[in-house]
C-alpha cells in the first residue's frame, strides 16, 4: 500500500522538522545503487531549483536520508524523478533501541490509524545496523502494542450484574476498532520502519517512485521524434534508461503542433535540467488531397505509419549516434521493423527501440512511466488501427516512396531550433517563438 504524496501538493512546512525529527527517505532503484552519487547530485539540484533548503544528508546502505526545511515539497519533487524506487516522509528516532522505537510506533499509529482500518507493521533493518533483534521481533511486538492501544477503553466500574449485558456491546466495539491485517497488501494503513546504522525512521507517508536509472547517467545523447503518444512513450522509456533525449517535434499543422507539444511536456518535465533546446519540423504532405478521397480508416492508418517512416528518415539525416524509434512487434509489420533496422545501421547510427518486444501492454508501460490517463486515451484511435497497420505491405511502401522522400525533405527544410526554460510556461514560450 502507498499513500500518494504528490497529490497533496504544497503544504505548510512541518513543525516537527524544525526540531530535526521529520526527514525524507529516498530509496534508490536497484539500477541506481551503483550510480548513487549522480542520483544524489540530481536530487540536490532539483531541491535547489525549487528553493527547498537542504540541511543535511545521511547515506544509509539502503536509502538516503535528507533533512529539509520542507519535507512535503521535497517528497513531491523526488517522487517525480527517475532512479528512485520509493520516497517516504519519516519521523527520525535518534536511537535504534527496541523499546524507544516501539513507543514511537504506538504514538504514530494512534495518530494515523482510523477506526475500522486494518494496519500492518513492516520492518527493514539495514545491513549496517547493530541491533540485537530481528525484523519479525519488532513487527510482532509493535502489532500487539498497537492493537491494544487502538481498542476503545472500557469502564472498569461496570458492576458484575451488568457484565453479561455489556459483553455483546463490548465485543461489537472491539470489532469496529482498527485491527491487524494479514499482510501489507491487505492493509488500509502501512506503518513501515527502517532501522539504520545509528537511527531509526518511522515512515508517515510513502509513495512509489518512477524507478529506472538517474537522469542522463549514461552520458549518452539519443535522437527522438515525437509525433504522437506512442512516440512520446518511447522517448520516456529511453529517458528512464538514463539517456539524454534530443527531441524533434514532427507536425503537419498548428493544431498538430500544439497537441504534440503538450505531449512533449510529459517528457521534458521529467528532465533534471533548467534549459532545453527543441527542434520543430513541419511536414508538408503532397498526397493530402488524394488521402482525403480515401476511406477514413485506411487514410488514418496509412498516415500513422507514413509518419513513422518519415520520422526515421529524418533522424538518420541528423547528427547524432543513437536513434530512438517507437516501433513494436505488437503494432507494426515485421518487414518494416527489419527495414528500419537496416536503414539506421546503414547510416552508421545505433537503433534504440524500447518498445520493440513488449513483455506487457503498451498501456501498462505508459502508466508505469507516469503517462497521464487523458494522454492514454489519445492512443485509442491508433489501437483501433493495429490490424490495418499490420497489413501495410511492401507494395504500399513502394507506392508511397516518393511521397515519403518529399515529406522527409520538407521536414528537414522546415526545421528550426528553439531554446526555452523548462517550467509551466514552456508551451507558450515555444509557440511564441515559432
Amino acid at each position: 500500500m502507498k499513500l500518494n504524496i504528490r497529490k497533496r501538493g504544497r503544504r505548510q512546512k512541518s513543525k516537527t522538522n524544525k526540531q530535526g525529527k521529520t526527514v525524507l527517505l529516498v530509496f534508490p532503484s536497484q539500477f541506481s545503487i551503483g550510480r548513487i552519487d549522480k542520483l544524489i547530485a540530481h536530487i540536490k539540484d532539483a531541491l535547489r531549483s525549487k528553493d527547498v533548503e537542504l540541511r543535511d544528508i545521511v547515506l544509509e546502505k539502503e536509502c538516503v536520508v535528507f533533512e529539509l526545511d520542507d519535507v512535503v515539497e521535497g517528497a513531491a519533487i523526488t517522487g517525480e524523478m527517475f532512479g528512485i524506487n520509493k520516497v517516504a516522509i519519516a519521523k527520525k528516532v535518534s536511537t535504534a533501541r527496541f523499546e524507544e522505537i516501539l513507543a514511537e510506533v504506538v504514538n504514530i499509529g494512534k495518530l494515523k490509524i482510523l477506526p475500522n482500518e486494518k494496519f500492518y507493521v513492516k520492518v527493514q533493518i539495514s545491513n549496517n545496523a547493530k541491533v540485537d533483534y530481528k525484523p519479525r521481533d519488532l513487527e510482532f511486538a509493535s502489532t500487539g502494542e498497537l492493537t491494544a492501544a487502538l481498542q476503545p477503553s472500557l469502564s472498569s466500574s461496570l458492576s458484575s450484574s451488568r457484565q453479561s449485558s455489556t459483553h455483546s456491546s463490548s465485543a461489537s466495539s472491539l470489532s469496529s476498532s482498527a485491527r491487524p491485517a494479514k499482510n501489507e497488501f491487505d492493509a488500509n494503513r502501512l506503518i513501515e520502519i527502517f532501522i539504520g546504522k545509528k537511527s531509526a525512521y518511522l515512515c508517515i507517508e510513502i509513495d512509489a517512485g518512477l524507478g529506472g536509472l538517474p537522469f542522463a547517467c549514461q552520458d549518452e545523447k539519443v535522437l527522438c521524434i515525437i509525433h504522437n503518444t506512442l512516440s512520446a512513450i518511447s522517448c520516456m522509456a529511453v529517458l528512464k534508461c538514463g539517456f539524454f533525449p534530443e527531441i524533434i517535434i514532427l507536425y503537419t499543422d498548428d493544431d498538430d503542433l500544439r497537441q504534440n507539444l503538450k505531449t512533449f511536456g510529459l517528457v521534458v518535465n521529467r528532465m533534471n535540467t533548467k534549459n532545453y533546446s527543441i527542434r520543430l519540423a513541419r511536414v508538408d504532405d503532397p498526397q493530402k488531397k488524394q488521402q482525403q478521397q480515401q476511406q477514413q480508416r485506411r487514410q488514418s492508418s496509412h498516415k500513422t505509419i507514413l509518419q513513422e517512416i518519415v520520422a526515421t528518415q529524418v533522424l538518420t539525416r541528423l547528427r547524432g549516434k543513437g536513434v530512438v524509434v517507437p516501433l513494436s512487434t505488437a503494432i507494426h509489420p515485421l518487414w518494416l521493423i527489419e527495414l528500419t533496422f537496416k536503414k539506421i545501421l546503414s547510416s552508421n547510427k545505433i537503433p534504440w527501440m524500447p518498445l520493440l518486444l513488449p513483455t506487457q501492454g503498451i498501456y501498462d508501460i505508459a502508466k508505469e512511466l507516469g503517462i497521464e490517463e487523458h494522454k492514454l486515451r489519445l492512443m485509442s484511435d491508433q489501437s483501433c488501427m493495429i490490424d490495418a497497420l499490420l497489413t501495410f505491405t511492401k507494395q504500399d511502401y513502394a507506392k508511397y516512396r516518393k511521397s515519403i522522400d518529399i515529406m522527409t525533405e520538407s521536414a528537414l527544410k522546415n526545421m528550426n531550433t528553439i531554446s526555452f526554460e523548462i517550467g509551466p510556461n514552456y508551451l507558450h514560450d515555444i509557440l511564441d517563438s515559432v
